[in-house]
């Protein structure tokens, strides 16, 4: 008879797998600690943050918080470095986010990570030039390196 591990319908538990279904390998950890602001860009209150976890065993990596962005710095129609990760903190490949800003008329500023390590932001024209913030809320990176 072949080895078969569970059987067809078995419910699945950690218990069963022996292993970790969901771990935490770096804690919240402040972005400051882990790469640098680009001029016209800092850390707002809601302090913005990553974490990796490790999800039945693939890795994800996720992001939240604020940052705040003097007025004027973020020019509509052009990607604008906002922040550099330190190496460790970068994916193999780029990603981006549709993501909500601050002052923003109501338009989203378009966000990506490359795999320099830059997360660069934009807005279309019709943001205007006056965006003072941007949510990395919801963020994530699945499979990132």
């Amino acid at each position: 008879m072949p080895y078969t591990p569970f059987l067809a319908g078995e419910l699945l538990t950690a218990g069963k797998l022996s292993s970790r279904l969901v771990e935490e390998t770096m804690e919240w950890t402040p972005l400051t600690a882990i790469g640098s602001f680009s001029a016209g860009f800092s850390a707002a209150s809601y302090t913005p943050r990553m974490r990796k976890l490790r999800l039945l065993g693939q890795e994800r990596w996720e992001y939240e918080g604020r940052i705040s962005v003097t007025s004027g710095t973020i020019v509509a129609n052009s990607n604008t470095t906002a922040f550099t990760f330190n190496v460790g903190y970068r994916p193999t490949f780029e990603h981006g986010w549709q993501v909500t800003g601050g002052n923003t008329g109501f338009f989203g500023i378009r966000a990506t990570i490359s795999t320099g390590g830059l997360l660069q932001v934009g807005v279309p024209t019709g943001a205007g030039n006056n965006a003072n913030g941007v949510l990395l809320d919801g963020l994530f990176i699945d499979a990132p390196i």
